[in-house]
């Protein structure tokens, strides 16, 4: 008989003589998308070998990871080291946790003839995430405000609108909806209608859940605003003859405005304000005029009315092609001096034709010509 044969016996009576013990945490905890350790250590009375070492790890009654004669498999991101082992530590490593990871957990080690098992518990956590995404209310109009909070886990969480540090009360709730990952979203929404005695009022969404170590808030100051209008009555000029053209802008708020004319993209620096005044709801109000006098090259330019304000997400703008009119007098006064004029050429040249050369006198009605008339536009 070999050595070998007279040695396994005795290894055998050796494991058999060993007093196994297990030591498990009761609980553990991870959060989402991180790692976890889940401790299992065990004592076999002496050194360990790994050749009667049994070792099996189950999440409720699933089979996770195993190791035996000296090998080991487990499930995609759980591990059990086998360098750890021979020290007596049987932990279970899960690279990044899931939802799914949370539950009871059973560690199983088997020494030659002995075996015991340890329980613990992993609770998975997932901090929420805060988002509000309205910040301003609308002048004198109903103005919803949500607090959305997702990615949390467990569902139970307690969300809090404020105030100027008083909780609000008057407050919406939405039902928790599960994510495709097993986390949850919220969204708890306060609805109010805005004054302007509102502005500056500090408001926060206040979070308070397992994962935290202190509750989570984000917060404003309200901003209160209401969006301008604009209109321009007046799209046409006389030519040669100042021309004003009102912007008016009204319905803002607040007062603060920026208002300017522009002919053909250039800022014109010469138009008039007329100073912003309040109307009964608490908006404001102003007309910006811009007067010059066109020219027949000014034909077709086009005319800007541009506000930037608060409430706007980009300038409101309201243009035009600027289009030219005449006065019915100025038409019959050039008609008439052409006539007469044409008259006066007709009878000379007959006369020169004649070969007459006596001096013919006539008088004529005195007629005032200007050169704009001389360019033969008609009144619309």
């Amino acid at each position: 008989m070999g050595l070998g044969a007279l040695l396994l016996p005795l290894l055998f009576l050796g494991v058999a003589g060993s007093r196994l013990q297990i030591v498990t945490d009761p609980s553990s905890r991870a959060l989402l998308g991180s790692g976890a350790l889940l401790k299992c250590r065990f004592d076999v009375g002496g050194p360990v070998d790994l050749r009667f070492l049994r070792v099996q790890w189950f999440l409720f009654e699933e089979r996770i990871a195993h190791y035996g004669q000296g090998r080991g498999q487990s499930q995609p991101g759980a591990s059990v080291s086998e360098q750890e082992l021979e020290t007596g530590d049987a932990s279970l490593s899960l690279s990044r946790v899931t939802v799914s990871d949370e539950g009871p957990y059973k560690c199983v080690v088997g020494y030659g003839t002995e075996q015991l098992q340890g329980e613990t518990t992993l609770r998975v956590l997932g901090a929420p995430r805060v988002s509000i995404p309205r910040k301003a209310g609308v002048l004198n109009a109903a103005s919803a405000f949500p607090c959305h909070v997702r990615g949390f886990y467990p569902a139970d969480v307690t969300v809090t609108w404020l105030r100027d540090g008083r909780v609000l009360t008057d407050v919406t709730p939405s039902a928790p909806q599960r994510n495709p990952d097993g986390t949850f979203n919220l969204t708890l929404t306060y609805t109010f209608t805005p004054t302007a005695s509102d502005s500056g009022s500090l408001f926060s969404c206040r979070v308070s859940h397992a994962a935290l170590a202190q509750p989570l808030r984000e917060g404003f100051p309200l901003a209160v605003t209401a969006t301008p209008r604009i209109s321009v009555p007046q799209r046409s000029g006389t030519i040669f003859r100042a021309s004003s053209f009102p912007c008016h802008v009204w319905g803002f708020y607040p007062r603060d405005i920026a208002v300017a004319w522009l002919r053909d993209g250039r800022v014109r620096t010469e138009s008039t304000y007329s100073t912003p005044e309040g109307n009964p709801d608490g908006t404001f109000h102003l007309t910006l005029t811009y007067t010059f006098t066109p020219t027949a090259w000014d034909r077709g330019s086009i005319l800007t009315c541009r506000v930037t304000h608060s409430a706007l997400a980009q300038p409101l703008r309201e243009e035009f092609a600027l289009t030219f009119s005449w006065l019915t007098g100025d038409i019959v006064v050039l008609v008439s001096g052409m006539l007469i004029l044409l008259a006066f050429l007709l009878l000379f040249a007959y006369r020169v034709s004649q070969g007459k050369t006596y001096q013919t006198v006539m008088t004529f009605p005195s007629v005032a010509i200007r050169t704009s008339d001389l360019l033969g536009y008609s009144n619309p």
